[in-house]
C-alpha cells in the first residue's frame, strides 16, 4: 500500500447500498480530506468499452458473447485505471480513491465453467490491486427491499441474489489465495452512518495516517439537506455574485487590476462559491449557458433533477436544441448516463453542471449511440457534453470583474 495514497472499493449484491454507502463515506472522508477525494464507480461510463458494457446491463444490446462482455468490462477497467484512478492515486497529496465495484465484480458477473475465475483474473492482471476492498453483506430480504425503492429498471444481473452471493463467496476466497487482496466484510444491514463507520474503524487501522484529529461528523450533518430544486423566477446571476462577493472592490484597487497570482484567486473565488446553496449556484450554472451566447428555455418535466431546455443558433441559422442538467451530489457522472435516455430527441448537446473541486471530473464522455425512451423508439447519438464546474463559473466571476474594470478604466482616460 501506497504511505501517501489510499484505494478502497466498495462490492456487494444488487441492493446491499454500495452507492449510498460510497457518497456517504466519501462526503465523510472529504471533511478531513477536502478535495482529495476522488468517488467513482464500474463500469465506469466515461471510459473505452463504458457505454457498451451500460447497453448491455440495461438489456438495450441483448446479443452478446459473454467472453466479449468480459474482455469489455477487462478494458473498461484499464482505461479507468489509465485516467481516472492511477494519476489520482500517483499524486503526492495523499490522496482517497473509493470505487463503487471493481474486478471482484467481474469475477463473481463473467465468470462461468469454461471461463473460470483464474481466467476473468487474468484478463484483468495489469488494473490496480485495491489497498482495501470492502463487501457488504446484507440478507436478500433487505437487498430486494433497497431495489423496490429505486423506481428503476432491474439490469442484468439484477436476480438469483442466493446464486450471486454463492459465488461472490467462491470470488472473495478465491482472490484471497490467489491475490493476497485485503478483503473485508462488513454488516450492511444497518443504517448507513453505522455501515461508514465500520469502514472508517477498517480504513484507521489500515492506515493510522489518514485518522483525523477530531471524529466525523454525523450524517445528519454530512447529508445536510439542500434545495431539490430550482425556484424558476429571479434565478441567482453571476452578477448577483460579483455584488454579493464585492469581487472588484476585494481584489482590485482604485488604479491597477489585481497583481496577485490568478489561481490562487480563482481558488479563493471558488471556496467562496463552495459555501452557496443549490438554488445559487444552479442559478449561477444556467447564467453561465447564457454567457456562452445558448438561451435557457423553460423546465424540462423528464426528470426529478433540475433539467432545462436549451437552444443555441449556429450560422446560417442552424439551431441546434440541448439540455443543462444540474447534478446536486458530487460526482455523480453515472446520473449523466442513466438519465440521457429519458431526454426527449432534440438534444444535440449537453451542459452539465457538476459540483466540487475540478480535479475530481471526469472530462471524457463517448459519443456512443443510445436508444431514447420515446415511443415509437428513436435512435441517436450521446449528446456533446460539456461539464462545467464551480472553477468554471469562478474564473468567469474574476473574467467579468476584469472586464468591467478595464471599461471603468478605459472610460476615466
Amino acid at each position: 500500500m501506497s504511505n501517501k495514497s489510499l484505494f478502497i472499493v466498495i462490492e456487494g449484491l444488487d441492493g446491499s447500498g454500495k452507492s449510498s454507502v460510497s457518497r456517504h463515506l466519501a462526503n465523510l472522508l472529504d471533511i478531513e480530506y477536502h478535495g482529495r477525494v476522488k468517488l467513482t464507480f464500474e463500469p465506469h461510463d466515461p471510459s473505452c468499452a463504458g457505454l457498451f458494457i451500460r447497453q448491455v446491463l440495461m438489456k438495450k444490446i441483448r446479443k452478446f458473447s459473454p467472453r466479449v462482455l468480459a474482455l469489455a468490462f477487462a478494458t473498461n477497467r484499464l482505461d479507468h485505471c489509465d485516467r481516472e484512478i492511477d494519476p489520482w492515486m500517483d499524486s503526492e497529496n495523499g490522496n482517497i480513491v473509493i470505487c463503487d465495484r471493481y474486478y471482484l465484480s467481474s469475477l463473481v458477473y463473467q465468470s462461468s465453467g469454461d471461463f473460470p475465475f483464474q481466467s476473468v483474473l487474468e484478463l484483468n492482471e495489469k488494473a490496480r490491486v485495491p489497498d482495501i476492498i470492502f463487501f457488504l453483506n446484507v440478507s436478500n430480504k433487505i437487498c430486494y427491499e433497497r431495489m423496490k425503492v429505486r423506481n428503476e429498471a432491474k439490469e442484468l444481473f439484477e436476480k438469483n441474489l442466493s446464486e450471486t452471493r454463492q459465488k461472490y463467496k467462491e470470488a472473495i476466497a478465491f482472490l484471497r489465495e490467489h491475490n493476497s487482496d485485503n478483503i473485508i466484510e462488513i454488516d450492511a444491514s444497518g443504517e448507513i452512518d453505522d455501515v461508514a463507520n465500520q469502514m472508517l474503524d477498517e480504513i484507521y487501522r489500515l492506515n493510522p495516517k489518514f485518522k483525523p484529529h477530531q471524529p466525523l461528523l454525523s450524517r445528519s450533518l454530512v447529508d445536510k439537506p439542500r434545495v431539490t430544486s430550482l425556484n424558476g423566477q429571479n434565478l441567482y446571476t453571476l452578477e448577483n455574485a460579483l455584488t454579493e462577493l464585492n469581487i472588484v472592490e476585494h481584489y482590485f484597487d482604485q488604479t491597477n487590476p489585481v497583481e496577485s497570482d490568478r489561481q490562487t484567486i480563482i481558488q479563493e473565488i471558488e471556496s467562496r462559491i463552495d459555501t452557496f446553496e443549490f438554488n445559487k449556484l444552479g442559478g449561477l450554472f444556467l447564467d453561465y449557458i447564457q454567457i456562452q451566447g445558448i438561451k435557457v428555455l423553460e423546465k424540462l418535466p423528464w426528470t426529478e433533477l433540475d433539467a432545462y431546455e436549451l437552444e443555441y443558433t449556429m450560422p446560417g441559422d442552424i439551431l441546434l436544441r440541448g439540455v443543462g442538467l444540474i447534478i446536486q451530489e458530487k460526482q455523480r457522472y453515472d446520473v449523466i448516463m442513466k438519465k440521457a435516455p429519458e431526454i426527449p430527441k432534440m438534444s444535440d448537446f449537453m451542459y452539465v453542471f457538476s459540483p466540487g473541486p475540478p480535479e475530481l471530473v471526469t472530462h471524457y464522455y463517448e459519443r456512443d449511440k443510445i436508444v431514447y425512451d420515446t415511443e415509437p423508439k428513436q435512435q441517436g447519438l450521446f449528446p456533446s457534453t460539456q461539464l462545467v464546474t464551480q472553477k468554471d463559473l469562478a474564473t468567469k466571476l474574476l473574467e467579468i470583474a476584469e472586464t468591467g474594470r478595464q471599461k471603468s478604466a478605459d472610460t476615466l482616460t
